[in-house]
């Protein structure tokens, strides 16, 4: 967005390790309000569970629907990446073209949005976090778009899911 160091803020720097995950909920949640439209919904959420054997497809498999499972597993060389180019231009709406222009007061409340959330996951994943890509396979509905981020950090695994349904 302007290059401010979200990351710097007290309130990203001091927070307690076991408080970030639902800060970075609460962003995701405003984000998804501000992104929703009639026929756009996105959904966006952050779990995590431990790492089972040194398997990460198996530990994954635990967090996805029970309808889904791990199709494949794409490493990326930084998730900070993966995610900013996802948020929030994926899922913008379309309907109001005007409002989602360059530099308008949506794209920018967005942009920041996912600017903050990105600072609060650097506490918990560094920038070195094995990470990849996830595909699902899936018996049922899962999403008409989405980008699945799985981040491995010391024995936990953790799923952001970033999905719009239309």
């Amino acid at each position: 967005m302007t290059g401010f160091d979200w990351a710097a803020l007290s309130a990203a720097r001091i927070a307690r390790l076991d408080a970030v995950p639902e800060m970075i909920s609460h962003a995701l949640q405003v984000l998804e309000d501000l992104l929703e439209e009639v026929d756009h919904a996105c959904t966006f959420t952050l779990v995590d569970g431990p790492l089972t054997d040194d398997d990460v497809v198996a530990s994954v498999n635990v967090l996805l629907p029970t309808h889904c499972r791990v199709s494949g597993l794409e490493s990326v060389n930084s998730w900070s990446a993966l995610v900013r180019e996802a948020l929030p231009g994926l899922f913008v709406p379309g309907r109001q073209p005007q409002a989602w222009a360059e530099q308008s007061a949506a794209q920018g409340l967005a942009q920041a949005l996912t600017d903050w959330a990105v600072a609060l996951m650097g506490r918990l994943w560094p920038d070195s976090a094995e990470s990849w890509v996830l595909t699902v396979d899936t018996r049922d509905w899962y999403e008409a778009a989405y980008v699945d981020l799985v981040v491995r950090v010391g024995d936990r695994v953790w799923l952001l899911h970033l999905g719009v349904s239309d």
